[in-house]
């Protein structure tokens, strides 16, 4: 047991820690490191670790399906010049700084419930780096709005995050179900996320330099007024995106609805789907992947469950309160263990409790409006950061000024919904 809860620790360091000098590897390749390692002392010592197969299947592969899936998706929307067409309208309305900050909050949630967060926030980052730019403004107000945006308007369906699409097939719950019961809850959330994101940063949106003349064809990137193929791969994702969501409320598998709507984009392209392959965020798949065998080594200890037996013993018995209680938890722990093992370990618990379906539907709201609370919070928020070279401007503390009090009204408007109309 010794050696499993010691390659947890390593695993755990390596993926939050940005770098290590000593072993700067990475957070995707750290995540494998451990997943191996577990794996080792399954064979070495067999009560413990894992066996290869006991690995394979601890993958779960409707997740990891739905996310390659989408990501393929939003890769043909990206290269289709869907973003950059929506930058072009974007910068012609020439909207007031705070306006900026409510549209890119809102459309990077709306496009992340669709499309995954952590694909929007790839696409979108350079994006909205070039739109803040052209409009001279300062850039890291906008980036905290695109990433907490995308965090907490994947709350709004399940395929909108990791974390959801894992809720989703531990517990059962339908696209459409979902939709209904938490969709009005998270879309509270994601207004709530933008209100409070305008309070908190509108007196830091002056121009730091001049805007660029809308005239100047110099100074406004050829992608904002010329896509490389202008609009038809764009319709052709977008409709297969439409077909995908229909799918989904229809009931049909997720995985291979998102699989298939992708294989339809890439007949349709009519030509080497090489390009589309190389868009997708191949690291992100292999941090879960390897993060479902490194948590499922921990799991066969019993710790992880001993323990949550210990916190539940000690919650309130009442509905309410207890659901508040195991959303508290579950957000503080997010930030230490991330919200996809967090629901593994957790996944047991849950089942126990007085009402499991609310929990369910509690879980998914806290575990992804909690990414917005502090720096590690979330993967998207990392993807924001490193894709648009921001890390000397937003650190840990300046993003948890922002981020603390945002994640607690939006959860506390979101949880308010679900007990209310639940209780």
């Amino acid at each position: 047991m010794g050696l499993v809860l010691l390659v947890f620790a390593a695993t755990y360091i390596l993926i939050t820690a940005r770098h290590l000098r000593f072993l700067p590897i990475g957070r995707p390749a750290g995540a494998l490191l451990g997943a191996c390692a577990m794996v080792a002392i399954g064979e070495m010592s067999p009560p413990w670790g894992l066996h290869p197969a006991e690995a394979f299947g601890a993958v779960e592969p409707n997740t990891i399906g739905l996310l390659l899936g989408m990501m393929l998706l939003a890769a043909a929307l990206d290269e289709g010049g869907f973003f950059e067409q929506l930058a072009a309208m974007v910068t012609r309305r020439r909207l007031s700084p705070r306006a900026l900050l409510h549209v890119i909050t809102l459309g990077s949630g709306l496009l992340a419930a669709l499309l995954v967060n952590d694909s929007v926030c790839v696409m979108a980052t350079p994006v909205v780096a070039r739109i803040v730019r052209h409009m001279g403004l300062p850039r890291v107000p906008y980036l905290l709005a695109l990433a907490m945006g995308a965090n907490a308007g994947s709350a709004l369906t399940v395929a909108g995050n990791p974390q959801n699409m894992l809720v989703a097939q531990l517990s059962g719950i339908s696209y459409s179900e979902y939709l209904l019961k938490a969709g009005p809850a998270a879309l509270l959330g994601l207004l709530a996320t933008s209100g409070m994101l305008d309070l908190l940063l509108s007196s830091k949106l002056h121009a730091t330099t001049s805007p660029s003349s809308p005239t100047d064809a110099a100074a406004i990137p050829a992608t904002f007024t010329e896509p490389s193929r202008p609009g038809r791969d764009a319709r052709m994702a977008l409709l297969c995106l439409a077909g995908v969501s229909v799918a989904f409320i229809a009931g049909a598998n997720l995985a291979w609805s998102a699989l298939g709507a992708a294989a339809v984009v890439i007949l349709l392209r009519r030509r080497d789907a090489s390009p589309l392959f190389a868009r997708v965020e191949w690291t992100v798949l292999v941090f879960f992947g390897a993060l479902f065998v490194v948590v499922a080594g921990l799991q066969k200890t019993g710790l992880p469950e001993y323990y949550l037996r210990e916190i539940g013993a000690h919650m309130p018995t009442t509905p309410a309160l207890g659901l508040l209680s195991l959303s508290g938890v579950l957000a503080v722990a997010s930030q230490i263990v991330s919200n996809v093992p967090i629901i593994l370990l957790a996944e047991p618990w849950i089942r126990t409790l007085p009402d499991p379906h609310a929990a369910w539907l509690a879980t998914a709201l806290a575990t992804t409006l909690a990414g917005n609370l502090t720096l590690l919070g979330s993967v998207a928020n990392i993807i924001v950061i490193e894709t648009a070279g921001a890390q000397s401007e937003i650190g840990f503390r300046g993003y948890a000024k922002v981020g603390v009090p945002v994640t607690l009204v939006s959860m506390a408007v979101a949880l308010g919904w679900i007990l209310l109309t639940h209780y």
